[in-house]
């Protein structure tokens, strides 16, 4: 058995992604959501929000269930890539429309993920810094984040889950692009830190 660190599991995804998907950005530890909590891994693939939770040898498995009900409020798809010994564990956390990867020498899937289709629309918003809202919305320059927020709740699923992809789209790909253009054959755990730069939801 492998036993990974979870930046060096982080690397093998990385790597992953990247083989089969040729339209994806990636960040790594993503703030989101009003508790100002971090997704391991976001991939943003044709359009659609992938979270990724990965779950080492070495990791405990008693905060997946929140961070699984978390994710579920605001990304579309969910993935949790998870040592050998953690796979029977995570089965009994998560629910059928969870991805599930079990990662050793190689990488093998256990269950494919599902779109999830019903989501919170206040903690999208709150995963969106107030500075790109106000700029995507110029009459609202003047108000405090909160009604900011509070007034774009009124609006469709689609337009905020539009919103939610654009700012990703926009804080994400400029340091993906430098990961990219850095980056060797194949991912280093010194590659990853690139695509944590700029992250965070409101630092400018």
């Amino acid at each position: 058995m492998y036993n990974y660190s979870a930046e060096q599991i982080k690397a093998i995804v990385i790597d992953r992604l990247l083989e089969r998907h040729s339209d994806i950005i990636i960040g790594n530890e993503v703030m989101y959501g009003s508790k100002r909590k971090v997704v391991d891994l976001l991939a943003i693939i044709n359009g659609k929000t992938v979270a990724i939770e990965i779950k080492s040898i070495t990791d405990k498995l008693n905060r997946l269930q929140e961070q699984i009900e978390e994710y579920s409020k605001i990304y579309d798809r969910i993935i949790v890539v998870a040592a050998p010994s953690h796979i029977t564990g995570v089965e009994k956390i998560i629910c059928k429309n969870i991805g599930l990867y079990a990662i050793d020498k190689t990488i093998e899937k256990k269950r494919r993920s599902l779109l999830i289709h019903k989501h919170n629309k206040m903690e999208m918003l709150y995963s969106i810094s107030s500075s790109f809202l106000k700029r995507q919305y110029p009459q609202y320059k003047s108000l405090k984040e909160s009604e900011v927020r509070t007034i774009l709740l009124k609006e469709k699923m689609d337009v905020v889950h539009q919103l939610l992809v654009s700012f990703y789209q926009y804080r994400l790909t400029e340091k993906f692009l430098l990961f990219m253009k850095d980056r060797g054959e194949q991912t280093l755990i010194d590659d990853i830190p690139t695509l944590s730069l700029l992250t965070r939801i409101d630092s400018f």
